[in-house]
C-alpha cells in the first residue's frame, strides 16, 4: 500500500503572490482561448503588453526583490527563478518588436508562462517554506500585504469570450 503526501500548506506570507499566479495563468487561458478562436494576432499583442505593463512587470520585479531576502543569490532556485523571468520578459519584448506577430510565439509565452508559474507554486514555494527564515517569510508577508493590490484586467475586446465563426 502506498501513502500519498499531503501537500505542504501554503504559508500565509506568500498567499499573496498565489492569487497573483492564479490571474498570471487566467491571463495563459486567455492567450490559449484566443488563439483558438483565431482573434487577431494584434489584439493579443495588445492584451500581452497591457498584460506585461499592468501585472506582470511588477510581480516578477516583487518575486526576485522577496527571493533575495530569503534565498543566497547563488541557490540553484534563486538562480532559475531569475533565468525564467529573463526568458519571459525576452519573448513580450520579441512580441512588441514583430511586425508581424508570430502565432508560435504568443504560444510559447503562454506554454512558459504556464510552466513557470506551476514550477513555482509546486517546487519553489514549498522550497522556500522549508528553507527561508521563518522570520523573514513573516516580514516578506507584512510586505507582500501593503505592496501588493489586486490584480484588474480591464482589456477590451474580451476575445477570449468570442468564438471565431466559421
Amino acid at each position: 500500500m502506498t501513502t500519498a503526501t499531503k501537500p505542504l500548506k501554503r504559508d500565509k506570507s506568500l498567499v499573496p503572490l498565489s492569487r497573483e499566479h492564479h490571474f498570471g495563468l487566467l491571463f495563459c487561458w486567455k492567450l490559449k482561448q484566443g488563439l483558438a478562436n483565431g482573434t487577431s494576432l494584434e489584439v493579443m499583442r495588445q492584451y500581452i503588453q497591457y498584460f506585461w505593463k499592468n501585472v506582470l512587470k511588477a510581480h516578477c520585479r516583487e518575486e526576485e526583490i522577496i527571493l533575495k531576502r530569503l534565498l543566497p543569490e547563488d541557490d540553484v532556485n534563486s538562480l532559475r527563478l531569475h533565468e525564467e523571468h529573463q526568458l519571459i520578459e525576452a519573448i513580450i519584448g520579441l512580441i512588441n518588436k514583430q511586425k508581424t506577430v508570430n502565432t508560435s510565439l504568443v504560444a510559447t509565452l503562454q506554454q512558459d508562462l504556464t510552466d513557470h508559474i506551476r514550477w513555482e507554486e509546486r517546487e519553489l514555494f514549498p522550497y522556500l517554506q522549508t528553507m527561508a527564515d521563518p522570520e523573514e517569510l513573516a516580514d516578506v508577508g507584512r510586505l507582500l500585504e501593503h505592496d501588493l493590490q489586486e490584480p484588474k484586467d480591464e482589456f477590451t475586446p474580451a476575445f477570449w469570450e468570442h468564438k471565431k465563426v466559421a
